[in-house]
């Protein structure tokens, strides 16, 4: 039909089923969120070595983008300072609104 980047099947029905995305892509309050982009946005941080972007529901019905990142050895990694990075590159929609770091953070 469209290349949406969903996932499909016909079931023996006739009915279409939703198999999920071909992608990563996730929708956040309205808005298509690619994680990959965030998160190359974030390894080019300095002290980064590497990093994911999720979407996380802790609380029934709000969910939001989490950063976590693994500092390079021994290099401290700011969270303040990574989502000042993040908000000067992509739209606020896309900066994660909770930070993890493994190892050391400020």
């Amino acid at each position: 039909m469209y290349r949406s980047g969903d996932l499909a099947r016909w079931r023996g029905d006739g009915v279409l089923e939703f198999a999920g995305r071909a992608d990563a892509q996730v929708k956040l309050r309205g808005f298509r969120i690619e994680p990959g982009e965030i998160e190359a946005v974030l390894v080019r941080q300095a002290g980064v070595a590497q990093a994911a972007v999720l979407v996380r529901e802790d609380v029934a019905g709000l969910r939001r983008l989490v950063g976590y990142v693994v500092p390079a050895a021994g290099a401290p990694v700011d969270p303040a300072a990574l989502r000042a990075a993040v908000g000067a590159v992509l739209p606020e929609h896309m900066v994660p609104s909770a930070w993890w770091c493994w190892s050391i953070c400020r």
